[in-house]
């Protein structure tokens, strides 16, 4: 009765349609302008693994860092789409809509039967949906939108779960847990941290029961089971490149304070929308954990879908932050990106709790008030590294005679991306190759392409390559002193 109430004030159109125009907005932010940004080294390397056999997307995947199931979502899309720019970012942007309709459902099983439920899981859906950050990411042809959208429909699964188990939401369990650890590394830290709230909660039911029983907890541990035994294969791959990768060392900052603040404001959008969304969560836990008597079944599962919601948010910061202090820093900003959908669950409950009805609307102005800068900067104004354009600057100035040198070689993907041919540069990873390249007399003009280098690196790699003095032909936006340099050298008499 008391969900048909909240139907009825919210009104039996109102809220579908409600949803339907976060839903469009959600899509049209993050369709604009799709292609404004070339794709960066990241993205290239996607495109790299996922355009070959199978059995060779795997192997490179396998050398890399993060596990495949976004490469196989772009092996299957490329040959029906293509692989231009808008074509590789696609699967993202959808991936970032259905992410917004999930943490919606998710949000109407946070708040079980209250009648205003369906306020905070649309209040949710609208921070999700405006997200600077969630739609940057939305609209990068890499996992992070899969990640984000796997975490939710992981979440959705196991409050399900806990509710009311069946056969269909046991296996969505199953099947959105395997996908959301086969999406990115991070996922196994929000997969750990339900898993162990769930496993209390079923080591809970047996100690009251007096002996094993099969709870709803005990079949969302089981789900989880199944889940992490699809994915063992690919945690001994992943285990055994943590291994090479903490001998080699990694590119990730240590989080001290300036790292943290700076994380934080990418994430939110704004410090004090952080601290707000913050307060309003913690406020929102309180209550559930402290305040509320529960006198119900649905009581006591709001109470568990809280402690999952936490742990879900929390788990990945924490565990991600302990091990960055104790062994090498991993803390970065975008692997965050599902556990950010689960703080806006928790504020968008903790708002409408605060002032039902009302809180939901004064979250969502504070949010756009004060997100507004980035989510503006995020849709016109921030940029990725300029392949493109360097490479178009290579193309206008080039001579038919011409050989091309790629420093750093890492970057390699990035632009045989926009020439098409690998046979058109030759990619130089260390300094002792840049010699190799200048050996002997040459009687063609050089170029030189210059990566993410610091000053020394740049000094270094133009006395390798070349005597004469090189004339700059472009300078585009990257990271590092050189950003993406191209030079030209006039051919050695």
């Amino acid at each position: 009765m008391r969900q048909n109430l909240g139907h009825g004030r919210l009104g039996n159109f109102t809220g579908p349609l409600l949803l339907i125009v976060i839903l469009v907005v959600a899509a049209a932010l993050r369709m604009y302008d799709l292609d404004r940004t070339s794709l960066w080294y990241d993205e290239a390397v996607t495109w790299a693994q996922s355009r070959g056999a199978f059995s060779e997307l795997l192997s490179s995947v396998a050398a890399d860092n993060y596990p495949p199931f976004h490469n196989v979502i772009l092996w299957l899309t490329m040959p029906v789409f293509g692989d231009s720019e808008i074509a590789l970012r696609l699967p993202s942007v959808i991936l970032g809509v259905l992410a917004v309709w999930l943490i919606y459902l998710s949000g109407r099983s946070l708040a079980g039967d209250a009648s205003d439920g369906p306020y905070s899981a649309l209040l949710a859906a609208a921070l999700l949906a405006t997200s600077p950050f969630h739609i940057w990411y939305s609209t990068e042809a890499r996992m992070y939108a899969l990640l984000a959208a796997g975490g939710l429909a992981f979440l959705l699964s196991v409050m399900k779960v806990l509710n009311r188990p069946s056969i269909g939401w046991f296996t969505t369990l199953s099947l959105s847990g395997a996908a959301f650890l086969y999406s990115h590394i991070y996922a196994l830290l929000g997969f750990a941290a339900v898993g162990l709230v769930c496993a209390l909660y079923a080591l809970n039911d047996t100690l009251r029961a007096g002996r094993l029983t099969l709870s709803p907890a005990t079949i969302a541990c089981l789900g989880m089971g199944f889940s992490a035994l699809a994915f063992l294969p690919w945690l001994f791959i992943l285990a055994n490149r943590a291994r090479s990768v903490a001998e080699a060392g990694f590119w990730i900052a240590y989080p001290d304070i300036q790292f943290l603040k700076s994380m934080v404001f990418s994430i939110a959008g704004s410090i004090v929308f952080f601290w707000i969304l913050s307060a309003l969560a913690l406020i929102y836990c309180l209550r559930v954990f402290f305040v509320d008597t529960v006198s119900s079944q649905d009581e006591g599962n709001k109470r568990k879908f809280a402690g999952i919601c936490l742990a879900f948010t929390a788990g990945p910061l924490i565990l991600a932050y302990l091990y960055s202090l104790l062994v090498q820093p991993i803390l970065f900003d975008r692997y965050l990106i599902a556990a950010w959908p689960g703080l806006l669950l928790l504020a968008s409950a903790g708002a409408n709790q605060f002032i039902p009805r009302l809180g939901p609307a004064a979250l969502l102005v504070a949010a756009l008030t004060l997100t507004f800068p980035e989510l503006r900067f995020a849709l016109f104004d921030k940029v990725r590294p300029d392949w493109r354009g360097i490479t178009q600057d290579y193309k206008a100035n080039r001579s038919k005679d011409r050989q091309l040198v790629l420093y750093k070689g890492f970057a390699a993907p990035a632009l045989e991306y926009y020439l098409r041919s690998p046979d058109s540069f030759v990619a130089a990873g260390e300094i002792g190759d840049l010699k190799n390249q200048s050996s002997g007399a040459i009687e063609n003009e050089r170029w030189l392409l210059l990566v993410h280098s610091t000053p020394d690196e740049m000094s270094q790699a133009l006395e390798a390559f070349s005597a004469s003095e090189p004339e700059p032909v472009a300078q585009r936006f990257g990271w590092g002193a050189s950003g993406l340099k191209l030079l030209r050298f006039a051919p050695h008499n």
